[in-house]
């Protein structure tokens, strides 16, 4: 991949790397934060069922902003050399550590809100689908994500938070959203599903680094992505205060 800059205030001025990369997790925070401020504003009764999914919205618009200016806009700042797989591969664990220092915060705040949408599908799903054995689904995931953490903070590699997105998603979400849309032809239920199928976009992307040119990437189309999926997972938590069950 070629690597695309900017340089603000012409020669001499600030180096931006990757900009439209930055940018576009800049998207994705924007759609977070006013996902943040929707969900936060409700009466005390759907604030209560929406406070971790509010929480979700927050870590993930902070794991975007830390992405844009950390990993990609100014990642010199703090690693001016960047490291081929194979040269990394060869470096002891301080080393790694050290060269990975500023992808932690985009790191560990994208795990930290892939465990909270996991936690929030449990709690919203509760309303449609009252027998749910949730303390097997929290038992589930305490395990599934005390696993990635540790795993994220040995191995050091992004592509622990991608299989703890894709267990959150296809393993967790998926099953228990097409059941309450099977029951109750749930609104909220269907932008949930339809949000987490426009992810399916992102794989294929990333795996081919597929490309429109050098200034949009198969990292920036992936940002789009989530940009759009995080889109309807907003109108899904509208949807789900909206909604009023039959009794």
């Amino acid at each position: 991949m070629e690597l695309t800059q900017w340089i603000l205030g012409g020669n001499g001025g600030l180096l931006v790397l990757e900009p439209l990369t930055a940018l576009t997790d800049f998207i994705v925070t924007a759609v977070c934060i006013l996902g943040l401020v929707k969900f936060s504003r409700h009466k005390e009764t759907e604030k209560r069922q929406l406070r971790v999914f509010a929480w979700f919205f927050l870590f993930m618009g902070l794991g975007t902003l830390f992405a844009g200016l950390f990993t990609h806009a100014f990642s010199y700042f703090f690693y001016p050399e960047r490291l081929s797989k194979e040269a990394l591969s060869v470096l002891c664990y301080d080393e790694k550590l050290s060269y990975n220092l500023h992808n932690l915060p985009n790191w560990v705040f994208n795990v930290v809100s892939v465990t909270l949408f996991e936690v929030s599908n449990i709690i919203m799903t509760k309303k449609y689908l009252p027998k749910l054995n949730t303390g097997l689904y929290y038992a589930v995931i305490a395990v599934e994500s005390l696993a990635v953490y540790v795993l994220l903070l040995t191995v050091l590699k992004y592509d622990i938070a991608i299989a703890h997105i894709g267990f959150a998603l296809y393993l967790t979400a998926l099953p228990l959203q097409i059941a309450v849309y099977r029951k109750h032809r749930s609104q909220y239920s269907k932008y949930m599903i339809s949000g987490i199928l426009i992810m399916l976009i992102t794989p294929p992307v990333m795996a081919l680094k597929f490309e429109f040119c050098k200034w949009f990437n198969f990292n920036d189309i992936s940002h789009v992505v989530i940009a759009v999926t995080m889109y309807c997972f907003m109108l899904a938590g509208e949807e789900f205060v909206e909604e009023k069950l039959e009794k």
